[in-house]
């Protein structure tokens, strides 16, 4: 999926987790940054592009081991371990990216290194997932009227 189409799932989810965490702050940035991450495997990512990540590309497959919820929990608990205060965003933003990207036609490989995958109907960029776009940001909408409104 599009970067647009994770970060747009990432704040509906997170907004759903949002009045059971104590540092609102700190667990959205994570939750979006997160949902980031995974893709950082890639040139064609907007942030994989940048010559940083290069050598991290150079090491790993797109939807590879970082497109994994293996690889997802040991960030994870590692985060639990020395700073408890950002695992639960990390983790949340992390899986919501894996989530999308299990329903596209690419799929993922969640378990990794089980060589079962993950493989759904959407076209990354296609018109199903652009609908879904716009549905994400309508509840998003919703949500947030919902919350901090009423």
């Amino acid at each position: 999926m599009l970067i647009r189409t994770h970060l747009a799932f990432a704040v509906f989810i997170g907004l759903l987790f949002f009045e059971h965490v104590n540092d609102k702050l700190i667990f959205i940035g994570m939750v979006l940054f997160a949902t980031i991450f995974p893709d950082l495997d890639t040139g064609g990512s907007s942030w994989g592009r940048h010559l940083i990540f290069k050598p991290l590309q150079f090491f790993v497959k797109h939807r590879g081991i970082i497109h994994s919820f293996t690889f997802g929990v040991l960030i994870s608990v590692i985060f639990a371990i020395f700073m408890p205060v950002i695992s639960l965003g990390f983790f949340v933003g992390y899986s919501v990216h894996l989530i999308c990207d299990s329903f596209t036609k690419e799929g993922i490989q969640p378990f990794w290194p089980l060589k079962v995958r993950s493989n759904g109907f959407i076209l990354t960029g296609g018109r199903t997932e652009e609908i879904l776009f716009f549905c994400l940001i309508f509840f998003n909408l919703l949500l947030f009227l919902f919350l901090f409104i009423f």
